[in-house]
């Protein structure tokens, strides 16, 4: 599956999740996270300095606002590892995210969404802090199965195959 095409996914899983769990809760989506330069912000001033420098902030899928708590959200169909060590960095930045100023105080919750267990992010998940969610709406689970294809043996061997005929026309 395509890269661009599982950007996509995700974020449509993130929206129903955060929607069924929180629907009386603010949401933003994409959030930018971290402090902007003070360099960039003296020289365009503190709103043109969010829109200029928003692609090099890290953002986080969502985050649901709660009068007592914030909750990010991550989603992660694929690269667990992604997820589960994003999270923490996530929370750290929340303190010196200037459109979450009136929110740094809160106490901070980092939710990662699966769609199935996986042994070793559970583990890793529990000592970091963070608690997996695992939601598998039944239009996900044929995305996440196609995952198992690539070391399926016929896929192996299409591999295998290409990699002999590049060999024979001189690419290694």
């Amino acid at each position: 599956m395509a890269t661009k095409l599982r950007r996509e996914i995700e974020p449509r899983w993130v929206a129903e999740y955060v929607l069924a769990n929180y629907p009386e809760d603010p949401v933003k989506y994409r959030v930018p996270l971290g402090a902007i330069p003070t360099d960039v912000e003296e020289r365009l001033g503190p709103e043109k300095a969010r829109r200029s420098f928003r692609p090099w902030r890290p953002e986080v899928d969502a985050l649901v606002l709660q009068k007592a708590r914030l909750i990010l959200v991550e989603g992660k169909i694929f690269k667990y590892m992604d997820g589960l060590s994003k999270l923490p960095i996530y929370k750290s930045l929340i303190p010196s995210t200037p459109e979450l100023q009136a929110y740094k105080a809160l106490p901070v919750d980092m939710e990662l969404l699966l769609v199935r267990p996986v042994s070793w992010v559970t583990e890793a998940a529990e000592k970091a802090g963070v608690r997996i969610v695992l939601w598998a709406p039944p239009w996900i689970i044929p995305i996440w199965e196609e995952r198992d294809k690539y070391w399926a043996p016929d896929a192996v061997a299409a591999r295998e195959q290409r990699k002999e005929v590049l060999k024979k026309l001189g690419y290694t």
